[in-house]
């Protein structure tokens, strides 16, 4: 599969597909050897037959997208134009951004081993699809390394782990955990998940456990990650709901009304974005096991809270409520309190703890 450009441009991809069928048109044989391979139809037909044969710049365009790892142009200029829009540009500031999660995660590494529904996540993630004895993994995000300690242990010696993370705090603690371990097949590095360097085609499994809501540019990253795994590669990685009232769904209802977007986990809150956004990114064989959970929150006298600009806002920089008038926010806390009391039973308000397991596969 060959890699899109890092902003991909549907106008030079047309040219792509005309000068393939230009070379077609003058009979030149030099464009045989990428439409046999990439369309069935001509896979058993010599240099003459698909000369001879009519060529249309759809399928020209066909065999461009099939070259990016697509299986149509539609999807591929799909792809491209949702690039472009409002909801994965958002972070005007990568770095600022960053400096906002390792703050965060630098505090929480601390503890971050005493979270067992964490742990759990990430296991599940894991398990759903589990790497091979002698398998290349990427673990993306590792925190305290959950994933890479138990991915280490499935594919023993001839195989070899590869976990990162941008939190210094977290890196730390897992090579803490690492130097008192028995494992020589895992390695820990910094890096940034969204523009890693390894070579394409370097893994059989990518994982992501707790963190694909804190892409910057969610789509962007699927396809960047497809083209590090290996032909028949997998990725699997944990989504949460759109509709958890609590923590996304009833903010984003209330700052809504006044203009205001709050995006968090909108990208891929639901079985159905999930499956359009590894779709878009080039990913075939999709799988998604919903596991529906939750509980109810007793708040009490506590008095509930739209947003502040101290909460999370993956995915967003500035922080959605920079700037807002102190007038606005306090009619949407308005509006929050009273959803939140129409939403309130005898046992308290349900938060939605829904989670999606996801799993795409790069054609092999």
């Amino acid at each position: 599969m060959k890699s899109l450009p890092k902003k991909p441009n549907l106008e030079f991809l047309k040219k792509q597909a005309k000068a393939l069928r230009t070379l077609h048109r003058q009979q030149d044989p030099s464009c045989c050897s990428l439409i046999r391979q990439l369309d069935t139809s001509f896979s058993n037909k010599s240099d003459s037959e698909i000369l001879d044969q009519h060529f249309s710049i759809n399928d020209a365009q066909r065999i461009i997208a099939r070259e990016y790892g697509y299986s149509s142009w539609a999807t591929l200029k799909q792809y491209i134009q949702s690039l472009g829009s409002k909801l994965y540009n958002s972070v005007n500031d990568k770095n600022a951004y960053h400096k906002v999660i390792t703050n965060s995660y630098d505090v929480r590494s601390k503890d971050y081993d005493n979270s067992e529904w964490h742990r759990g996540l990430a296991l599940q993630t894991v398990d759903y699809v589990p790497p091979k004895v002698g398998h290349e993994v990427l673990d993306i995000a590792t925190g305290t390394g959950t994933i890479a300690f138990h991915a280490a242990d499935i594919v023993g010696p001839d195989g070899s782990v590869t976990a990162i993370d941008i939190s210094k705090g977290m890196l730390a603690k897992c090579k803490e955990k690492l130097a008192d371990s028995h494992f020589q097949n895992l390695r820990f590095e910094y890096a940034d998940a969204e523009n890693l360097k390894y070579k394409a085609d370097s893994f059989d499994r990518i994982y992501c456990s707790s963190a694909f809501f804190w892409m910057s540019h969610p789509l962007a990253a699927l396809r960047h990650w497809i083209e590090l795994l290996k032909p028949g590669g997998i990725l699997g990685l944990n989504a949460f709901t759109e509709n958890s009232f609590i923590w996304g769904g009833g903010a984003r209802k209330a700052l809504g009304k006044y203009g205001i977007d709050f995006y968090c986990n909108v990208a891929s809150g639901s079985v159905e974005k999930c499956r359009q956004l590894l779709t878009l990114a080039g990913y075939e064989n999709i799988q998604i096991h919903e596991v529906k959970s939750g509980r109810y929150l007793d708040l009490g006298d506590k008095k509930p809270t739209v947003l502040t600009e101290e909460d999370y806002s993956p995915g967003q920089y500035p922080h959605p409520l920079t700037g807002v008038p102190k007038e606005i926010l306090q009619k949407a806390q308005l509006d929050f309190e009273a959803d939140v009391k129409k939403h309130m039973t005898d046992e308290g308000v349900w938060h939605d703890m829904t989670m999606y397991y996801v799993y795409g596969k790069k054609e092999a």
